[in-house]
């Protein structure tokens, strides 16, 4: 189980994840909501997930399809889920602590990547989100 936790520590939590299944994803909205160029992923168990404290402290911002969770007290991107959250969980991999097996394999939505920004040619990179990654 890797554990995790927010910026100011309000928030700690606990889930399983799924290492091969770390991505870079150059979004839009991932751009804009981690404000960096692009934000690396891991996709987890949802039914392993477990807050250690703090779950009074999440704030979300719903999308369609899915949900962004943040700390409402430092502003922390946590993790993106749909509403049943054991079907598609993906967390922020550098809100996780400690050493974590786990490397971007691609990158994805490069077809809406920055503009200034060139994504690393170390991994395959798909214009949207491969098929069988969010399913």
């Amino acid at each position: 189980m890797a554990k995790g936790r927010c910026l100011c520590g309000a928030i700690e939590f606990e889930v399983e994840l799924i290492p091969e299944m770390t991505f870079n994803c150059h979004c839009s909205r991932c751009r804009r909501s981690h404000g960096a160029a692009f934000a690396t992923q891991v996709f987890a168990k949802g039914d392993t997930f477990k807050f250690i404290k703090g779950e009074d402290k999440i704030s979300e911002f719903k999308e369609r399809p899915g949900v962004r969770a943040f700390c409402s007290e430092c502003g922390s991107r946590l993790m993106n889920y749909l509403p049943r959250k054991s079907r598609y969980l993906s967390i922020a991999l550098a809100c996780l602590d400690g050493e974590v097996d786990a490397k971007p394999v691609s990158n994805v939505y490069v077809g809406s990547k920055a503009s200034w920004f060139t994504p690393s040619e170390d991994i395959p990179s798909f214009d949207e989100l491969p098929k069988g990654m969010h399913d």
